[in-house]
């Protein structure tokens, strides 16, 4: 059965919703030999059945033969791991994988709290580094990084077959220290480089605003430990300042603990059923036996509300206690477990998929808004590099960024040919009057710094339609009752 709380780091069976954590109480199952006091065994006898006795046998066979014959020094261990990944990477699933004990410790790490570096959630999907999440005020969202952006490089190092480990070690670093990361948004075709400075980064703020008139807004970035509690705090806060309707953002949440996700969705339908787990051989149907009356809520969702947050957006919709705004979730309803090995590391696995109350399937699906709506969105100009003074007659690529970069931010520098004119030297000028700046005759460093942030800044504070709508909804269905 599922519990509430880790006991021991070590000795227990993690089972994750996405990247984060959900605690099974059983021992993690341990092989064991024996052997004489004082003595170790050169050999140890293994049972096998006897269909995988041939495999098994022929396993060897490969494992000497490449000890024997490989010109280079063999690292026995690393084959053994390598095996190890091999096996979970037969079963292409995207969310079962082996890990070394650095990676898997890092899991760990992410759950801790606060971390220093640019503020995004990653997982590796289909061979990708893929951002699942960015922090709201953290230095990803103010350079324009977006859910679904694949990170390709960091400062210059190309991610090409890594892992999430090497990934979060680039990305993270002092605060302060500089980072450009050159991310590929699928949905345009663009490849970005975008240049932040880290930051100590809050990973799973539960944010709020009281938008009058007895409305609420709450986003919850992640479920983690407190998220629930938090949550239940904050509903009682605004329960006794007469609150009216609730507004529940939920979009670009990648998941976490089922506790948590219980717990808000508890706050949001009367006591029952929440979520129904399926593994092989059960069906467990987890309930909330909170007594709360809900009050109208409306949640917003879209393609990067995973895992936690479907399996709220889920129990509010079966049973009739919210209205969907946004886009369809991202469909990630199965559940993994992570199991650590003796001599560090471990491995994830998928064990359960989940469905709504009713039934119904999440998993490659998502969950459905009442209220479709799509968030609108531009095509950002790529981040202008400095790498000399641009004057009148400058012709490159560096020039054509410049231009492109002017034309986003409102100004016109004329068609976009890779040749600083005086269209588009009129236009530099304007842009550094608008911004309390003195044109010299040159765009330098300082120059291009600034339109970078101005591009940063507009492409952070576009309008958010969805969060209007949502809004307007919510406003209406009080004015009803």
């Amino acid at each position: 059965m599922l519990s509430r709380r880790p006991t021991r780091r070590r000795n227990t069976v993690l089972v994750l919703l996405l990247a984060l954590l959900i605690l099974n109480g059983a021992a993690v199952p341990a092989f064991a030999q024996s052997e004489s006091v004082g003595s170790k065994p050169t050999t140890i006898q293994i049972d096998l059945p006897a269909e995988e006795a041939e495999l098994f046998e022929l396993f060897q066979q490969i494992k000497d033969t490449i000890l024997l014959l490989y010109p280079k020094s063999v690292d026995i261990d690393e084959l053994y791991q390598g095996a190890m990944k091999g096996l979970l990477e037969a079963l292409d699933d995207p969310y079962s994988e082996f890990m070394d004990q650095a990676e898997f410790e890092a899991v760990y790490q992410d759950l801790e709290g606060e971390f220093s570096g640019i503020g995004v959630t990653i997982q590796l999907i289909s061979g990708n580094i893929t951002v699942v999440s960015v922090f709201n005020g953290s230095p990803a969202q103010r350079a324009g990084m977006m859910a679904g952006d694949v990170i390709i490089r960091v400062d210059g190092t190309d991610l090409q077959g890594k892992g999430l480990q090497d990934a979060s070690a680039l990305l993270r670093g002092e605060p302060g220290t500089h980072v450009d990361v050159t991310v590929l948004r699928p949905r345009t075709g663009e490849t970005l480089v975008l240049h932040m400075v880290r930051a100590r980064i809050s990973a799973y703020p539960v944010e709020m605003e009281h938008l009058g008139d007895g409305m609420f807004y709450m986003r919850i970035s992640q479920f983690t430990s407190i998220t629930g509690k938090n949550f239940s705090v904050l509903m009682e806060h605004i329960r006794r300042q007469g609150a009216k309707g609730l507004l529940l953002d939920l979009r670009d949440n990648p998941g976490g603990l089922l506790d948590s996700a219980v717990e808000v969705a508890g706050e949001l339908v009367p006591r029952g059923p929440i979520v129904e787990l399926r593994r092989k051989q059960l069906r467990q149907v987890i309930s909330s036996d909170k007594h709360r009356e809900p009050i109208p809520t409306v949640i917003l969702i879209n393609g990067g509300s995973a895992s936690a947050a479907e399996i709220v957006a889920g129990a509010v919709k079966d049973r009739g206690k919210a209205i969907l705004v946004g886009e369809t979730t991202f469909g990630k309803a199965s559940v993994q477990a992570m199991f650590p090995v003796e001599g560090g590391g471990g491995f994830k696995l998928t064990v359960a998929e989940y469905f709504t109350p009713s039934g119904t399937r999440i998993s490659g699906v998502g969950i459905k808004p009442n209220v479709a709506v799509e968030q609108e969105y531009v095509t950002l100009p790529g981040a202008v590099v400095y790498s000399r003074g641009i004057t009148r007659g400058t012709v490159g690529l560096d020039v054509l960024a410049l231009q492109n970069a002017l034309e986003f931010l409102g100004y016109n520098p004329g068609t976009p040919d890779g040749i600083f004119g005086s269209q588009t030297e009129t236009a530099v000028k304007a842009f550094l009057g608008d911004y309390g700046r003195q044109y010299t005759g040159s765009v330098g460093q300082s120059e291009v710094s600034a339109i970078n942030g101005a591009v940063s800044d507009k492409a952070v504070n576009l309008p958010d339609n969805v969060l209007e709508e949502g809004k307007e909804i919510l406003r209406t269905w009080l004015e009803m009752h």
